[in-house]
C-alpha cells in the first residue's frame, strides 16, 4: 500500500523552507504546540482539540531534510477502533533547491490505506501543506487547527 506522501514547490529558499519545518509549526499546523523540534533529540507535543501526538525528532541535516517519529498519539475521532494508528509512524521533510525556489517532498511512513484514519488524515495533510505554503508565502499560514477555532466547537 502506498504511504502517504505529496511534493510541493515553494517560492522561498531551502533554509526559510526548513526553518518554518523545525522552527515554526505553531505557525502553519497547530497553536498548541509545546517543545522543540529544531535538533535531532528533541521532542515536541502537538494538540488538535482532543486529538494529541507527541513527536521525537530522529533526524536533522539542515536545509536537506527532517525526520520526526510519532511516539505517542490519540487521535479524537469515535469512529476509530485504534486512536493511537499514528505510533510507530515517521514524517520525513526533504527538501533541494529548485529553480523557482524549493522542493519540498514529504513522506509520511506508515499512513495509508490500512489505517482507519487514512480518509481524513490525507485531507488534513492536504490541507496543512497549503498552510505552510501560505506561512512561507505570506508569513501567515492558514492554519489548519488553532485553540480559537477548538474554543468555538
Amino acid at each position: 500500500m502506498n504511504d502517504y506522501q505529496k511534493t510541493i514547490t515553494i517560492n522561498k529558499p531551502v533554509s526559510e523552507v526548513y526553518d518554518a519545518i523545525t522552527r515554526h509549526i505553531s505557525e502553519w499546523w497547530s497553536e498548541d504546540v509545546t517543545g522543540a523540534a529544531a535538533h535531532a533529540g528533541d521532542r515536541f507535543d502537538i494538540a488538535f482539540g482532543g486529538t494529541r501526538k507527541t513527536m521525537d525528532i530522529l533526524e536533522t541535516i539542515p536545509d536537506k531534510r527532517v525526520v520526526w517519529e510519532c511516539v505517542k498519539a490519540y487521535i479524537d475521532m469515535p469512529s476509530l477502533q485504534n486512536k493511537a494508528e499514528w505510533v510507530g509512524t515517521r514524517l520525513i521533510w526533504t527538501l533541494s533547491p529548485a529553480e523557482s525556489g524549493t522542493t519540498l517532498s514529504f513522506l509520511h511512513e506508515g499512513l495509508n490505506q490500512s489505517f482507519e484514519c487514512f480518509d481524513v488524515c490525507e485531507a488534513g495533510w492536504d490541507v496543512s501543506l497549503i498552510s505552510l505554503q501560505a506561512f512561507l508565502a505570506t508569513g501567515k499560514g492558514t492554519m489548519p487547527f488553532s485553540k480559537a477555532t477548538s474554543e468555538q466547537d
